[in-house]
């Protein structure tokens, strides 16, 4: 199984100072508050309006803070799950405004999403259009990110609480617990099947990309495999499996959006790393791009926005930041959550684990600590049922 491999053909990317002049100049004409979505499909009108209206930057200097999905408070995780709802059960734009914001992945608005540099620009946006969507509504809300280092952890990432009601439901079969259960998509029931295929990622993985400088080191086509953050993904991916091993069908799995918002934190933890060796991120955009679609100066599909307009500051300077990956707390046994425990010996942050007995996750450390809440927050959720 592949998520998105191909071959590349090498091409060269114009002068940089011509791509800055016309990003300085597409910017003065068209602010991001006024986008329009341009795509080639057959989107119905109201589609096409509700998306326009998600291209706009917040009012206001405050960013929006995505958190690890587990350091979410329990409100703040209810509130999540709750606009997803909101948005699948929205049918006034069809068949629904989650499956219809997920088909922009897949659809030929996404030609320079996948196989080259344009990959981490063009999930940024899409993350933001998302995020756009789900504060419609309920405001306030922001993606967590997955941090799947943490579960990596695990002697069976399989049974990281992250495959509990409490967070993206079961993780083998057809979804029939946890707030997406019996969620449908154009692909039949949403399934997965976690651990049969590759891997997640490791910290190694994060220490191998991060030791690189420009972004041509850690994308397609030219990045090594060990530092390829694209291909990095791409094992996580095919680790849930089914929807989630196949990009034409992917998105329509709420644990994508998780998936792909620590990515994007990662990318911007590497983007911070450039500043601090004099690179500005904002102008590491790669000579070598492979793919047509991946031209800096070509329409990304979203809007009126180039592929190159993805490494843009302006996200990340006006719109969100991502809160820093779990660390142990001092004086506690915990990560800042209930859910991660903290294994001084290693310093390690550990998430908790479903045992095999129903209604029972234990803490995996140096002490299998029974934790007795686990019933009652299920209940307090409307898990059960």
């Amino acid at each position: 199984k592949e998520y998105a491999y191909k071959d590349f053909k090498f091409q060269t990317m114009p002068s940089l100072m011509s791509v800055l002049h016309v990003l300085v100049l597409f910017l003065a004409i068209f602010p991001i508050s006024r986008l329009q979505i341009r795509t080639q499909t057959n989107a119905n009108s109201r589609f096409v309006q509700w998306m326009n209206g998600l291209f706009y930057l917040p009012r206001g200097n405050e960013l929006r803070v995505r958190k690890e999905y587990r350091l979410l408070s329990d409100e703040e995780r209810r509130s999540y799950h709750q606009a997803i709802l909101l948005l699948k059960n929205d049918r006034t734009v069809l068949p629904n405004k989650f499956d219809a914001i997920a088909s922009l992945h897949h659809l030929n608005t996404a030609s320079g999403a996948h196989g080259g540099p344009g990959f981490l620009g063009w999930h940024r946006i899409y993350l933001t259009l998302f995020e756009n969507a789900l504060r419609e509504k309920v405001p306030n809300v922001t993606i967590p990110y997955w941090d799947n280092t943490l579960d990596a952890e695990l002697p069976d990432p399989r049974r990281s609480i992250m495959w509990s009601p409490l967070f993206f439901g079961n993780g083998n079969g057809a979804v029939v617990t946890g707030p997406f259960r019996r969620f449908t998509t154009p692909y039949g029931p949403l399934r997965r099947d976690i651990g049969a295929d590759r891997r997640l990622m490791s910290k190694t993985d994060l220490e191998n990309v991060f030791s690189r400088r420009w972004m041509w080191e850690i994308s397609n086509p030219s990045a090594e495999d060990r530092y390829n953050l694209e291909l990095l993904h791409n094992h996580v991916h095919v680790w849930i499996g089914e929807q989630m091993s196949r990009i034409e069908s992917s998105s329509y799995d709420p644990a994508f959006f998780s998936h792909h918002a620590f990515v994007d934190c990662l990318w911007e933890e590497f983007r911070q790393r450039q500043r601090q060796h004099g690179i500005n991120p904002g102008r590491d955009y790669p000579r070598i791009v492979g793919d047509q679609g991946h031209q800096p100066l070509v329409s990304m599909g979203l809007g009126r926005l180039l592929v190159v307009d993805g490494i843009n500051d302006i996200f990340t300077q006006r719109i969100y930041s991502c809160q820093r990956r779990p660390e142990c707390v001092p004086g506690t046994n915990h990560c800042g959550s209930p859910y991660i425990r903290c294994n001084w010996s290693t310093r390690t942050c550990l998430p908790l684990i479903m045992s095999n007995r129903p209604n029972n996750p234990v803490a995996q450390g140096p002490a299998q600590q029974q934790v007795p809440w686990w019933a009652r927050l299920m209940q307090r959720n409307g898990l059960f049922g």
